[in-house]
């Protein structure tokens, strides 16, 4: 139980750090309070073959500057695919591996909540979520990002 609580504030304090990070080039004249509860997340399907799901903190990631929420099912195995854009990754809940096949980065790393990871734009990678429990993954994104899977079917890891 003590591990568990120490990985749920280390996820606590890593979101925190990057959030904090990123909110330094938020703050305008006129900017509002905001405040979602968890159970008011607006999850949504990003496609509707994937067993994902996306709720927008702020911004929108296909146009801007964004802070989303990616969940998946506990099992999930993305498949090869790459972003428009860089971003950077906190696990809040599960046990996640992201891996880039072509250059072997990320290889055996199981990323624990508080992990902290950032992926280049454009370059083939593959996510899984590994745990028994669904899987919670905080994105942050400066320039639009669309996901994009290549054409031609891909070997797992």
């Amino acid at each position: 139980m003590r591990q568990r609580f120490r990985n749920y504030l280390g996820a606590c304090a890593s979101a925190l750090t990057l959030g904090l990070s990123a909110a330094q080039g938020f703050a305008q004249p006129g900017m509002q309070n905001r405040y979602i509860p968890a159970n008011k997340l607006p999850w949504y399907r990003e496609a509707p073959s994937l067993p994902v799901q996306l709720a927008p903190l702020w911004g929108d990631r296909a146009k801007e500057e964004a802070g989303t929420l990616l969940q998946t099912p506990a099992g999930f195995v993305s498949g090869l695919h790459s972003h428009t854009a860089d971003y950077w990754a906190v696990v809040v809940r599960g046990a996640w591996k992201h891996w880039v096949a072509s250059t072997g980065e990320g290889v055996g790393l199981t990323l624990e909540p508080g992990a902290f990871w950032t992926q280049k734009h454009t370059q083939l990678h593959e996510d899984a979520c590994v745990s028994k429990e669904p899987c919670i993954i905080f994105l942050f994104n400066k320039q639009p990002y669309v996901t994009q899977f290549p054409s031609a079917p891909t070997k797992k890891q």
